[in-house]
């Protein structure tokens, strides 16, 4: 568990390996900086921000004036650091009319007041001044375009103005700077944010943060940042990895942002568990050389650790992975640094906050962006780990600003599905590929529950536009660390489609009849574990034509391959198709966990009702249900219950039942059964259950005999 001294130890060795380089960063950005960036305009150079604010931190904490003037000549160069910009470049912008602004308004601020507020002892009242005034002419920008909304860009603005009207407060401008971050903080104080990811959510909340310092709230009363990170911290893999959905990339910022906020969770909540999160991340932070950047991240881990606050391994809980707002589901054997981990995010863009929204898609580039910095993920598998080693990760953020390439639906662990047949012969990838532009759904979690040992999840996604909806069931086995995902794809309208089932890796060690070993060999720069690999089986359909190709293309930053399972026809109204994934990790050289010639997929009866998954995983055997209609037991007549038993009856091999989910494990004979909202189950002809009759209230006063249905049952073979 990290305390203050090793925070401050870090810092300081950061500062010791790189405070040489000032001189070498400034020369190599005003290389680079007299053109006109198309989405940025002019890009103040950040290393002498981070040079500053860590020299600012340590003459506080160290007393060394030297250090102070050090970080003091580095403020004030911001200014001339302006001089670079070209006067081409300068035409070019109309918010520059006034000068170019010497810092980013929306993400410098924060930093440059801080460093400020360490050396007012040092400066004299001309400095301060001067550094008044680069403050006051980087906020300029801000007022022709005060860009709004429950995110972070938003937040950072707020809580740029407020930090420098709380740090130069007799500046003439101070009142309208609190104005100003008042009105953008609004949307934000006491609300949901609107982002769907990883980087950018610690973005907010630190803004958040900062904000309500500067202004003397309280916000920390508010429920809206405790469960946003302690959901976070439900997130956080084995690994000390946070899954990187949405506009994040790979490992470059979240983690030390989110160190420094798990510790003002700890201390503001006084919560061992956040603490925990803390030490998490800062463990696996190590792997990284100290750093001026990280060190400036981590002034404000130093400043929020309570020392007091020992960690405590999380529980396993459900409070803060609500399926309103987070809407991400994760499955986990354990916190320990071997256990199995997946994250399955299936977030929409709420029903919430459209004004907002819509303000940001009519104002911004951002086509392919789920509002707001959020991808086109809706049930996919953002990450699965194993045995300290990746199996499946997330698709990247974007290559060539404002692209966004990385965000579209088949750049992720998921099904994607287009109007039209496929033509024989052509590629999938290029009958999926179109321009990228966000499609909007509809998305929500229908179960979460636990049946006979077996984590059972259920989500669904509602395509308004193509008139289908997608059930993503995933049943998840924790002793074996076995997911077995069932998707059932249903027309509400008749019409030629072609829908694929989209897995993401990179390297195949083994390969047969359908099914594919797997493994990463890195993410960019970053290099995996070798100790595990991925068995993946995509068994065939009964009754149901399919193609399952492998593609290389570039996602996520480099080539990976695509594997796909793609079915195209007339879909017709209210039929479903099926795809079938088993998903085993195992050891890197063992033998395959499962044999893939002994799974059975079996057919329903009446066709098309249901889809039942056999097969054999480390000695025990295990046989798994699930209904495509979950309303297929509806009534015609308005009464209640207004289901029965016989309407939605299906007929999976040896089990008969109306339950949306019924699962069978049998070990060396000994075997348990159970069902998941249901009436009655045979197994192999026996009723193993049946609800009993009661006289049930109707809507004109009588009563009438019914059957309820029973939300979970187990019993032993």
């Amino acid at each position: 568990m990290p305390k203050r001294i090793e925070y401050e130890r870090f810092i300081e060795n950061s500062f010791t390996r790189e405070a040489n380089r000032l001189e070498e960063e400034i020369a190599a950005w005003e290389t680079r900086s007299s053109a006109d960036n198309p989405l940025l305009g002019y890009q103040a150079p950040r290393f002498p921000l981070q040079f500053a604010s860590v020299a600012a931190f340590l003459y506080e904490r160290k007393g060394d004036a030297g250090l102070g003037r050090q970080a003091i000549e580095a403020l004030l160069r911001f200014r001339q650091f302006t001089h670079s910009y070209s006067t081409q470049a300068v035409h070019l912008r109309p918010e520059y009319a006034d000068g170019v602004p010497p810092l980013d308004a929306v993400f410098d601020p924060l930093v440059f007041t801080a460093a400020c507020e360490r050396l007012k002892p040092l400066l004299s009242s001309q400095e301060f001044g001067e550094l008044a005034e680069i403050a006051a002419d980087s906020l300029q920008p801000v007022w022709r375009f005060p860009e709004w909304g429950g995110h972070n860009r938003a937040m950072l603005r707020a809580a740029s103005l407020a930090s420098c009207a709380y740090t130069f407060p007799a500046h003439p401008r101070a009142g309208s700077w609190l104005d100003l971050a008042d009105e953008l903080a609004e949307e934000s104080w006491g609300r949901w944010s609107i982002e769907d990811t990883m980087m950018y959510q610690a973005h907010w909340l630190r803004a958040l943060i900062v904000y309500a310092r500067c202004r003397g709230l309280k916000l920390a009363s508010l429920i809206h940042p405790r469960l946003t990170i302690r959901a976070i911290l439900q997130m956080l893999s084995p690994l000390g990895i946070l899954p990187d959905y949405g506009d994040s990339h790979w490992l470059m910022h979240s983690h030390w942002e989110w160190t420094a906020l798990f510790e003002w969770g700890a201390g503001v909540y006084e919560d061992p568990e956040l603490k925990w999160g803390a030490s998490k991340t800062w463990q696996f932070q190590q792997r990284e050389t100290p750093n001026l950047y990280a060190a400036s991240a981590l002034i404000l881990a130093w400043e929020w650790c309570d020392d007091r606050v020992e960690a405590v391994l999380p529980q396993e809980w459900a409070d803060a992975l609500d399926d309103v707002v987070v809407k991400k589901l994760v499955f986990r054997t354990g916190w320990e640094g071997s256990a199995a981990y997946a994250c399955v995010n299936y977030r929409d863009e709420g029903d919430y906050a459209r004004t907002a929204r819509n303000y940001l898609r009519t104002n911004l580039a951002v086509s392919a962006e789920k509002m707001h910095h959020g991808h086109a993920d809706e049930g996919g598998f953002s990450l699965l780990v194993h045995d300290k080693t990746v199996l499946l990760h997330e698709s990247g953020y974007r290559e060539n600003p404002p692209d966004g390439i990385y965000r579209a639906d088949i750049y992720h662990n998921r099904l994607a599905w287009r109007a039209g047949a496929k033509l024989p012969g052509a590629r999938t990838w290029d009958v999926l590929k179109d321009n990228g532009h966000y499609k909007p759904v509809r998305s929500e979690r229908l179960y979460q529950s636990r049946l006979c040992g077996i984590d059972i999840r259920r989500i669904r996604v509602t395509d308004e536009v193509q008139r289908v909806t997608w059930d993503r069931s995933i049943f998840f086995i924790p002793e074996k660390a076995c997911w077995v995902v069932v998707d059932g794809l249903i027309a509400q309208r008749t019409g030629p489609r072609t829908a694929s089932l989209l897995w993401w890796t990179q390297q195949l060690l083994e390969s047969g009849d359908r099914w594919y070993k797997t493994w990463i060999p890195g993410i960019q720069t970053w290099q995996n574990a070798k100790n595990s690999a991925l068995w993946m089986l995509l068994p065939q359909i009964p009754g149901q034509a399919d193609e399952v190709s492998e593609e290389l293309h570039r996602r996520s930053f480099q080539e990976e391959l695509l594997i796909a399972s793609t079915w195209s026809g007339e879909l017709r109204l209210n039929r479903a198709i099926n795809f079938v994934t088993i998903l085993v990790p195992s050891p890197y050289g063992a033998s395959n966990p499962v044999v893939a010639e002994q799974v059975v997929v079996h057919a329903s009866q009446p066709a098309g009702r249901g889809i039942g998954i056999r097969f054999a995983c480390a000695g025990e055997e295990f046989f798994l249900t699930t209904l495509n209609d979950l309303e297929c037991g509806y009534l015609q007549d308005d009464v209640r219950p207004r289901f029965s038993g016989e309407q939605g009856w299906c007929r999976l091999d040896s089990i008969e039942s109306d339950a949306a989910f019924s699962v069978v494990r049998v070990r060396e004979g000994v075997g348990r059964v159970g069902f998941l909202n249901g009436t009655r189950l045979l197994y192999r002809g026996q009723e193993l259950f049946q609800m009993l009759p009661q006289a049930m209230f109707q809507e004109d006063g009588t009563h009438t005999i019914g059957i309820t249905s029973r939300f979970r049952w187990e019993g032993n073979l």
